[in-house]
């Protein structure tokens, strides 16, 4: 089918565009770095950048809505009854794996977020499927039922903060956070 190789080849420049971009952000900045960049990293003309993306804005949304948000609330946590700061631990291995997959998009949201709304609001909901992962492994592994809501709200809140930082202090060189003792102390919080 003749058809078939050019929308190959459309989707094969736009893939390249977008690669050049999340590569030059992660590197340098959405500021930093101008349209012409893109289009020489992705070996394509600055025409063709424009082509698929009208601005520049365009190229950052479309790198945004390659994070993998929904996957977040779709991991399949191993809980273990009793034991929150295990189940912890458990549910840091599970975001660890699927933050990594997520590549260099993750740093242009910490970095893009305070400038641009778009942005921001994607790092929200990645927070908050973040905690609603964390809230249903700590309810599943808590084995007292009267703990109140906003002392486990507290709790998934804490720790998804914890991760998301670790993760982007990672990223850039910082220390790493010790999760295993915040999911102690956490599970020592709510058993108390």
């Amino acid at each position: 089918m003749p058809g078939t190789s050019r929308v190959r080849s459309a989707e094969d420049s736009r893939a390249r565009i977008l690669d050049a971009a999340e590569a030059l952000f992660a590197e340098e900045g959405y500021d930093a770095t101008p349209t012409s960049r893109i289009a020489e990293r992705a070996g394509v003309y600055k025409g063709l950048v424009f082509h698929y993306f009208a601005r520049k804005i365009d190229i950052l949304l479309a790198l945004v809505d390659r994070v993998p948000i929904e996957q977040i609330a779709s991991l399949e946590t191993e809980v273990v009854p009793g034991d929150v700061p295990a189940t912890l631990r458990n549910v840091a291995a599970d975001f660890d794996v699927w933050y990594t997959r997520s590549s260099g998009v993750r740093l242009i949201l910490f970095r893009e977020a305070a400038t641009h709304p778009e942005v921001s609001g994607a790092l929200a909901e990645v927070n908050a499927k973040l905690i609603g992962l964390v809230r249903r492994a700590v309810d599943g592994a808590l084995a007292d039922p009267a703990v109140p809501e906003g002392r486990r709200t507290a709790a998934a809140t804490t720790f998804a903060v914890a991760l998301l930082n670790h993760a982007h202090w990672r990223d850039v060189g910082l220390p790493a956070f010790d999760l295993a003792g915040i999911a102690d102390l956490l599970g020592a919080g709510l058993a108390s």
